[in-house]
């Protein structure tokens, strides 16, 4: 956010199904988990029962319990503090999903006529940052893409299958790249902010980073509070971190993509601009979710339409559906190659 911000519905660089942009889960601990299935069922749009989510929670933090106290052997659990939080996260948003439903019903069966509370003038401006970066990502495709995709036909002498594959995987190579370092960039600055206050002096400092990974990366209440005001620095001042992001996906990733010395005019613009906006809508909270298919899933016509070819099956994504977030409206529709 998967070809499929993500089931992820997204999947970088493995045939795995993950989850949306914001979201990365790597568990070795069983497909059927109770976890994974809530996560699938919500971030494919279904409503979850809270006590389904609820258990689901218990179970996950009781696998982690059990890996911190006795770690099995034959299991490995990758995480990241994220995960609970999300989980708990989808727990609020169905719950309010279901009180509003409920308000509504009642206010029917009073024969009233349902009101939407009024936005806040932050909640407008988070809307329209929202929509103004839609709007951006969405013209690359129009643009800076079909530029990308002709010098990549014409001048590399690349198949158009291997052009739009490319061009796709540029994507979700720059999502994964965004959310690796979004993620540790926060810890830093909540562990800076903390380690600010505790010691002034900056005089035997406590060792904060080592204590946090102790601890699983779970923040403290003091840090919890430093995370509320760096979120809205960090997005008001994302843009200034763009350079920086660029030149690390550059580094990091460009070679695995494209022979470097091959790389134009045309695939150098649409790969700058891809890093650039992903990181903004990477970084707002929460994070924007770009959401691509699977090879061989049927298409989903709600979120893409078809590019060239007509099917029923996916072949490609060429271009990924953006939403407002990982359980938010749909902004713009994909682009799939079916087959």
């Amino acid at each position: 956010m998967a070809d499929g911000i993500s089931n992820r519905g997204s999947q970088f660089e493995t045939n795995k199904t993950e989850l949306p942009l914001g979201i990365d889960l790597k568990m070795d601990f069983g497909e059927k988990s109770k976890v994974m299935e809530v996560l699938n069922r919500a971030f494919a749009g279904s409503v979850v029962d809270k006590h389904v989510a609820s258990a689901a929670i218990r179970e996950f933090e009781g696998l982690l319990d059990d890996l911190y106290n006795q770690p099995p052997r034959w299991e490995v659990v990758t995480m990241r503090r994220e995960e609970v939080e999300n989980m708990r996260e989808i727990i609020k948003y169905q719950e309010q999903k279901i009180r509003d439903i409920t308000e509504r019903v009642n206010q029917m069966s009073r024969g009233e006529t349902p009101k939407e509370p009024l936005p806040t003038e932050k909640e407008k401006l988070d809307i329209k940052r929202r929509f103004d970066l839609a709007d951006s990502f969405n013209s690359i495709f129009e643009n800076e893409w079909k530029a990308a995709y002709s010098e990549l036909l014409t001048y590399m002498r690349w198949r158009d299958p291997e052009c739009i594959y490319s061009l796709m995987r540029i994507i979700r190579n720059a999502c994964d790249v965004c959310i690796t370092l979004a993620e540790d960039q926060m810890d830093r600055i909540v562990l800076n902010m903390e380690d600010s206050v505790i010691n002034p002096l900056n005089t035997n400092a406590v060792n904060l980073k080592k204590l946090f990974q102790e601890h699983m990366g779970v923040y403290s209440d003091g840090m919890k509070v430093a995370e509320k005001h760096a979120i809205d620095y960090r997005i008001e001042r994302a843009e200034a971190s763009v350079p920086a992001v660029i030149e690390l996906f550059m580094d990091s990733k460009l070679r695995s993509l494209i022979d470097p010395s091959q790389l134009r005019r045309d695939v150098r613009k649409y790969i700058e601009k891809v890093v650039r906006l992903i990181w903004l809508m990477t970084t707002l909270d929460p994070p924007m979710r770009l959401y691509w298919q699977q090879q061989t899933e049927r298409v989903n016509p709600d979120f893409f339409d078809i590019y060239d070819r007509k099917g029923d099956f996916v072949n490609q994504t060429v271009w990924p559906a953006v939403f407002m977030h990982n359980t938010g409206k749909i902004i713009y529709k994909g682009r799939i190659l079916a087959m």
